[in-house]
């Protein structure tokens, strides 16, 4: 039976209208309904039945009479129970069946979930109100005093659901609704205050500020007081325009569109044209040809102008498809899904995951990916969302015919209008040499970077005139007729730019060519030329004032500079392999020094030990803000650290290899670089072993062991590992040895060996003893406490756990001592201290969500979701892990939501639903039986025997708890007591 109260007192059953009697046997109802599941004394609802204070002396006998008439209409439905309970009553039944609840029940969803799914469920939550909560049945007092908290909680629905629509840049649709609510509650602040901003957004400023008016005349003549601080900043702000005010819906990355942008308006109008056309499948437009004809110009033109399309953001992204070394899909997957708001810690390991989790975050939302300077088809179907309203444009050298396209366009040279059209606009004193323009156009055969260098040099050389810069291209006519070519028409024109560079300005131009694709910051330049960072920045610009060089950003830097391909290419023809090597000498001390001191600020970082040579900058500036942001730094340099290793493993410098990987290891952990960490640890192993150095051997081996473990590439993880541990007594590295111990006995418990693995943790905690490194400690001291809960050791797992706890509250570690504590809670539920269990597991659950830890967050709610399941409190556990696997799903974190769907198959069987519990059981179950985790897989055996045995399969339940003792008992897990209890019963 379901029952609503928003609105009409009503009762329905199998969708049908019950008749709940008279007006006051229906209020009485509603008080109980509001009061679902827990007492309600008889004298209140006499008191709240006859307000006035002059109930009959019959009132208790009339009380009764209805209750008793309201049991009679329960009795047809066998999920509703209303009990005398003391001197009162309880009605007992599924807080869901009742409207109110699941109202709460989805605006507490809603706040755990982004904005347009808040506004989903916030919108089937206020949906639920079909008028003022128990109208017509209480008078209107006692109906304000009754329900007057709930009417508070729908406007805070309402407010919320104004919020994240002002967040997502929707108040087009909330407008006049917004403005009816602010009517109806004109005292109501933070209400109004969303007017006025939506107002503001709409360009409708003056009845913006005319409400905001309307607002302070009432508070003073109805209150006495003014509005609070918040909302008159708010008219300020809108008075000075404050462009903050503006929305933001999402990522915003799109390049800055090129000045002075002229013809294809016919290219323009058919990529306007081919997105948005309603098909079932994301629109994926490609634009190739040949180098410089302006294929990423277009690309950035038709982005901005769609950019209205895709109110939840555009993604940008170059893909180094004309260098040696294009971008890897993984790692452009980590970039947008960091953008896209997953923490470093939620990132999936494998490609595959990571694919998953892009498209997931992509659904139901409109994005335009831009893929820029793509190398192949292989390179691209990775990073296409899945979702229909998602747009892709893509540049590339290749025409990807093996790519499923919307559409090609094919790019071809700027006609002879729209070209003297550029150059004019570039140069517009070259409009009134016409000839001498056209000549100019002609030579550089309608190619838009041509053009461009042609006009920035006119541009920066005043004294120059149109006919005389014509004149020099003619002079060079025998490789300027090549620009018709290719290439090498393009190179006539490079050369032309670079004879007209100072000499210090071309030698800069040389030895950049040096720095890797990836693109460069100002004091890496500075290493590189060996200047001073005033001087490197002066001659910085005067490139890019030339079109020589490009800006970006990174994450560390403001500014970064790269070349365009084609002119990088022709940089690099006029730099001798000796300047190539000196640059390289230089960034590699560099990167050493830097490298070493970022590594050391890092979480697990700081592992390595060598003497770096002295930083050739006087940048002390720089030393301290790569400290203070180490990740910062790392990201933007790591792709150039990667390039270094490699150029010195090709020198066979061994010993720069193996201390260059060492400096870039724990970054490219901490981003689940995996593929990148085999390759440096590959590296840097064949570089020690040449050395016969033992010390960077036993490192490599470590990294090759962890790269292969995440990889879930047990066997030669365990072989690295191995042959590691053989040779580190002769590393003499106390802490290396231990966090190898740490590595080895972590992948030992995930494969269910926990003998082994609890001899390896207690090695190194005795190493520990000796060593001042009390994060590695605590680390150790959680490991082996988790190891310790498995086994049902329980005094031993509180004892590891509270000491790596404190350990981690003196470090300042919010985020491992919350992991921590996790375990801890699930001790004391084991141990039968529910009160304790979740407290513990409450505060860590709200630790871990403000870190930005979702991964974790999601474990600890199914943890609080299994103590309410323990409790019989059904509805609750219920809640819980809907928002667990909810949580997970967003970090695709696979075996978490397996034991997660194995958790709501037991809930669901608890609350007599077993059809919708074994569904999710063999969720799953069909992740975990090949999960190589034998005591999840031994749970989930456990959970199928009460499935089976609840639907009367006694044998197969039999056969299920038996494979469950098998697993539990041979890796020594307490749950196997549970499961030989089932046997022997």
């Amino acid at each position: 039976m379901d029952f609503s109260v928003l609105g009409p007192v009503q009762a329905f059953l199998d969708g049908r209208p019950v008749d709940l009697g008279v007006r006051k046997q229906r209020f009485v109802l509603a008080v109980l309904l509001l009061e679902a599941n827990k007492h309600v004394p008889a004298d209140r609802l006499i008191e709240l039945t006859w307000p006035e204070g002059e109930a009959p002396d019959t009132a208790r006998t009339v009380i009764h009479t209805q209750i008793s008439r309201l049991r009679a209409v329960f009795a047809q439905s066998d999920d509703v129970e209303l009990v005398r309970e003391g001197p009162g009553y309880q009605l007992r039944l599924d807080p869901l069946r009742v409207d109110v609840f699941r109202f709460h029940t989805l605006c507490a969803r809603a706040r755990a979930a982004t904005d347009e799914r808040r506004i989903e469920l916030l919108e089937e939550a206020l949906a639920l109100w079909k008028g003022p909560a128990l109208s017509s049945v209480a008078t209107e007092d006692v109906r304000l005093r009754v329900a007057a908290p709930l009417e508070e909680a729908r406007l805070g629905a309402l407010e919320d659901r104004f919020e994240a629509c002002l967040r997502r840049g929707r108040e087009a649709e909330i407008i006049h609704e917004l403005a009816e609510a602010a009517t109806a509650h004109p005292l109501r602040q933070q209400l109004v205050a969303k007017l006025i901003l939506a107002l503001h957004r709409l360009d409708r400023t003056p009845e913006a500020l005319a409400t905001y008016q309307r607002l302070y005349r009432h508070l003073d003549e109805e209150l006495g007081i003014e509005p609070a601080p918040a909302v008159r900043q708010l008219q300020v702000r809108i008075l000075r325009d404050d462009p903050s005010l503006l929305p933001f819906t999402g990522p915003r990355q799109l390049p800055p569109d090129v000045d002075h942008y002229t013809g294809r308006d016919d290219h323009l109008d058919t990529l306007a044209g081919l997105f948005g056309t309603g098909d079932r499948v994301p629109a994926v437009i490609a634009i190739t040809g040949k180098p410089g004809l302006g294929k990423t110009a277009l690309a950035v033109r038709a982005a901005h102008r769609l950019a209205a399309r895709f109110p939840d953001g555009q993604l940008f992204v170059d893909l180094h498809g004309a260098g040696p070394q294009p971008r890897d899909p993984a790692e452009v997957l980590a970039r947008f899904l960091r953008d896209l708001g997953v923490a470093d810690t939620d990132l999936p390991a494998s490609l595959e995951e990571r694919i998953g989790l892009f498209r997931d975050r992509c659904a139901s939302r409109h994005l335009l990916v831009v893929l820029d300077n793509a190398a192949d088809e292989e390179q691209l179907r990775s990073l296409i969302p899945g979702n229909p309203e998602c747009g892709v444009l893509i540049t590339s050298r290749r025409r990807l015919t093996g790519l499923d396209l919307r559409d090609l366009i094919d790019l071809e040279g700027l006609a002879d209008a729209d070209a003297l059209a550029l150059l004019a606009g570039l140069a517009p004193r070259s409009a009134a040499e016409d000839e001498a323009a056209r000549e100019i156009v002609r030579l550089c055969g309608g190619l838009p970077l041509a053009l461009r260098i042609v006009g920035a040099k006119l541009r920066s050389r005043p004294h120059q005139t149109v006919a005389d810069l014509a004149a020099r291209m003619a002079d060079e006519r025998d490789r300027l007729d090549e620009l018709v070519g290719g290439d090498r028409e393009v190179r006539a024109g490079f050369l032309l730019s670079y004879t007209g560079l100072e000499a210090g300005q071309q030698r800069a131009f040389r030895l950049l060519a040096a720095m890797p694709d990836a693109g460069f910051a100002a004091w890496a330049a500075a290493v590189a030329l060996g200047e001073d960072l005033w001087t490197t920045e002066r001659l910085l610009e005067g490139l890019v004032d030339v079109n020589l060089l490009e800006c970006g950003r990174g994450e560390f830097t403001a500014t970064r500079y790269h070349f365009h391909d084609l002119i990088r290419l022709y940089a690099r023809e006029k730099l001798s392999s000796q300047d190539h090597a000196d640059v390289w000498s230089r960034l590699t001390d560099a990167y050493l020094y830097l490298g070493k001191r970022a590594d050391a600020q890092l979480e697990f970082g700081g592992l390595h030990k060598f003497t770096p040579p002295p930083l050739a900058l006087d940048a002390p500036r720089l030393v301290a803000d790569v400290e203070r942001k180490a990740p910062a730094w790392l990201a933007d340099e790591h792709p150039s650290i990667l390039h270094a290793v490699e150029l010195s493993a090709a020198a066979a410098d061994d010993a720069t290899t193996c201390r260059l990987s060492a400096t870039v290891a724990a970054f490219l952990e901490l981003r689940a670089q995996w593929s990148d960490l085999k390759r440096v640890a590959q590296l840097s192993h064949a570089a020690a072993t040449r050395m016969d150095s033992p010390y960077w051997t036993s490192y490599a081996l470590f990294a090759l062991g962890l790269a292969a473990r995440e990889m879930r590439d047990f066997a030669t993880s365990e072989r690295s590992f191995r042959d590691g541990l053989a040779i580190l007594p002769r590393a003499e590295d106390p802490l290396l040895e231990v966090v190898t111990l740490l590595s080895v006995g972590v992948s030992h418990r995930l494969q269910g060996r926990w003998d082994e693995a609890a001899a390896f943790f207690a090695h190194c905690l005795s190493t520990l003893d000796s060593l001042d490194e009390p994060r590695w400690r605590a680390y150790a001291l959680r490991e082996y406490g988790v190891l310790h809960r498995y086994r049902g050791k329980w005094a031993e797992a509180k004892e590891f756990l509270t000491e790596a706890i404190a350990t981690y509250r003196a470090l300042g570690d919010v985020r491992w001592a919350a992991v921590s504590g996790r375990e801890l809670g699930i001790i004391h539920q084991d141990e039968g201290n529910r009160v304790a269990a979740v407290e513990q597991l409450t505060a860590s659950r709200e630790a871990l969500r403000d870190a930005g830890d979702a991964r974790r967050e999601g474990a600890a709610l199914r943890c609080l979701a299994w103590v309410a399941l323990e409790a019989g409190n059904f509805p609750e556990a219920l809640a819980y892990a809907r928002q667990a696997t909810e949580t997970l799903s967003r970090t695709r974190d696979a075996h978490g939501l397996a034991c997660a769907e194995v958790l709501l198959g037991d809930i669901h069987l608890a609350l007599g639903d077993p059809a919708s519990g074994r569904a999710h059981l063999d969720r799953g179950l069909a992740y975990l039986e090949t999960s190589g985790d034998p005591r999840w897989r031994g749970k989930s055996m456990l959970s199928l025997g009460h499935h089976l045995a609840a639907a009367g399969d006694g044998p197969g339940a039999r056969a299920a708890w038996e494979k469950a003792w098998e697993d539990l008992t041979r890796i020594g897990a307490h749950e196997a007591a549970k499961v030989r209890a089932l046997l022997d019963g």
